[in-house]
């Protein structure tokens, strides 16, 4: 699967090849890394949110009678004919009606007004670009969000033969019969209905065996949670006490991942993760980092710390803000995340925050550990020493180039670019923090070579 983002805000191109199970995100800061990773996890959150269920009925209202008619009419022939445009506009339709309006509201909720998320240097309207499972979908980003293209993964072919079947398909077309003895125009119509509906039914559930679910951990994780966790019980009083509130009380402005991040920890309910391989991993962070446990208080219903050869249970807003930044990651992988027949996927926003370099370098080894437990990773990083424990891993073939995509973001006249930085057995070549080291190196011995000449001028 991937996605590419075009013209959006500060970003002239971002690709994502989400086969890669660890995919690293570098570059300066405001240059469009957050914003990259937010759309790509609204994007499939809502893929994964449309309930099968309702297709049916989302079809009847986007593909009505009169188009299938108009389509019937012009089919009904004695001869083949190549109907994909008819039949790919049609299902661009029924996605429009499954799950735009959603994701049109997250992004409100995220971004703010359409009109900022133009390309701040072109002023040029958003694009993304969708490939999945080879077939390809287009939507563009004006006053509303639209399909502007949807592309079945092989062509439509009608058939005027009497086969006794709706249809069938193999490696290179598909083909439609909907001539058999007895159909009559609505039989016909009908049959061209169900195709649309198994082929947007077929693509929506190839999406949902693939990913298991989402998770979001933005910057900034531990204050969010602290004061999150603060407003809990103010919410649960205000809501006892509803019926005398007289005054309006506004909603802080969140955006959507953030506020997922939040009901996601609100779920914690103390019981570990099924998964062992989960719960090994999270001890192995636990011992390895935090040198101590992080448990959840039922009572509190907050997230506790307790330190190695301690009897102390720790409240978050008392422990250090290296334990306070990586509790959240670890309640994740410890009580949240689960792993079935698909793949679950966790976004993490910078790390790396509030960690001493040593931390920084056995947290990466976690998130290899989570990779190779079946995890998809999507982070983004300012962090040399992530970057360069990742490469000593791919080097010591720890970790497979294959299943890593490092990425750089860098800045253009245009707006921001990503690419894949170059790989090979020596690792991968720096293309963010090595100009920044040459630079102080630089530096340091101008100074040095100033200091020398003004002893040698005394």
């Amino acid at each position: 699967m991937q996605i590419k983002i075009l013209n959006f805000g500060p970003i002239k191109k971002f690709e994502f090849d989400l086969s890669k199970d660890l995919i690293v995100t570098y570059g300066i800061n405001n240059i469009g890394k957050s914003y990259a990773i937010t759309v790509v996890y609204l994007l499939l959150k809502h893929l994964l949110g449309i309930q099968p269920m309702h297709i049916g009925e989302f079809i009847r209202h986007a593909v009505t009678d009169e188009k299938l008619k108009n389509l019937e009419a012009r089919i009904d022939k004695d001869s083949e004919r190549d109907i994909t445009n008819e039949i790919n506009n049609m299902c661009g339709l029924t996605l429009q009606a499954l799950f735009l309006n959603n994701l049109e509201d997250s992004f409100k909720n995220t971004f703010g007004p359409f009109e900022d998320l133009k390309n701040h240097r072109s002023g040029r309207t958003p694009i993304l670009q969708l490939n999945i499972f080879n077939h390809s979908i287009h939507l563009g980003i004006g006053k509303t969000i639209r399909v502007k293209r949807f592309s079945l993964d092989k062509p439509v072919f009608f058939h005027p033969s009497t086969n006794n079947h709706l249809y069938q398909y193999d490696e290179v077309r598909y083909t439609l019969f909907i001539n058999a003895p007895g159909n009559d125009n609505g039989a016909k119509i009908e049959g061209l209905r169900i195709f649309i509906t198994d082929r947007v039914q077929e693509l929506l559930e190839k999406i949902q065996d693939e990913i298991e679910d989402l998770y979001f951990l933005p910057a900034s994780r531990s204050g969010l949670y602290t004061g999150s966790a603060s407003f809990f019980p103010i919410f649960a009083e205000l809501s006892k006490k509803r019926t005398h509130i007289q005054q309006k009380i506004e909603l802080p402005a969140m955006s959507e991942p953030i506020a997922d991040y939040i009901l996601r920890l609100s779920e914690i309910n103390g019981r570990t993760t099924t998964k062992k391989a989960f719960r090994d991993i999270a001890g192995h962070l636990e011992k390895k980092i935090l040198k101590g446990e992080i448990g959840f208080d039922p009572v509190k219903k907050r997230l506790t710390y307790s330190p190695e050869y301690s009897h102390l249970v720790l409240d978050m807003s008392s422990v250090s803000s290296m334990v306070s930044e990586l509790s959240p990651i670890v309640a994740f992988i410890k009580y949240l995340l689960v792993r079935g027949e698909a793949t679950p996927v966790i976004f993490i926003e910078e790390p790396e925050a509030h960690l001493h370099p040593e931390a920084q370098v056995k947290l990466v080894e976690v998130f290899v550990k989570l990779v190779k437990a079946g995890v998809k990773l999507i982070i983004t990083s300012h962090s040399n020493y992530i970057f360069n424990k990742l490469n000593n891993l791919v080097i010591k073939k720890d970790l497979s180039i294959d299943c890593y995509s490092p990425i750089i973001l860098k800045e253009t006249e245009k707006g921001s670019i990503s690419h894949v930085m170059a790989a090979d057995d020596l690792g991968v070549e720096d293309e963010n923090f090595l100009e920044t080291a040459d630079t102080l190196y630089e530096e340091r011995e101008l100074i040095l070579d100033t200091l020398n000449n003004q002893l040698d001028d005394q």
